[in-house]
């Protein structure tokens, strides 16, 4: 699989998902690892921290098609409000 590329915004989301993360299960996941990345997007995906929730939710909402294709690849399920776009 391709590296997947975020924007600034996204990449400060998926920082601000990992520290809450790590608060919750004491694990630390290393943004750089596709492997830890597609963990972290699946356990925030599930979470029931409404904060976590919430930031997964927001950085999903800024995903282009091919990305949010990508995510689903790595076995994340996305709300389907927010994987299909409204236009």
């Amino acid at each position: 699989m391709s590296r997947l590329v975020f924007s600034q915004q996204g990449l400060s989301r998926l920082v601000k998902i990992s520290r809450l993360l790590d608060q919750e299960l004491g694990f630390q996941f290393k943004l750089s690892n596709q492997n830890q990345l597609a963990e972290l997007l699946r356990a925030s995906a599930v979470s029931p921290v409404q904060e976590i929730k919430q930031c997964f939710l927001d950085f999903i909402a800024e995903l282009d098609e091919h990305q949010r294709d990508s995510i689903i690849s790595m076995g994340v399920s996305l709300p389907e409000q927010q994987s299909s776009r409204h236009f």
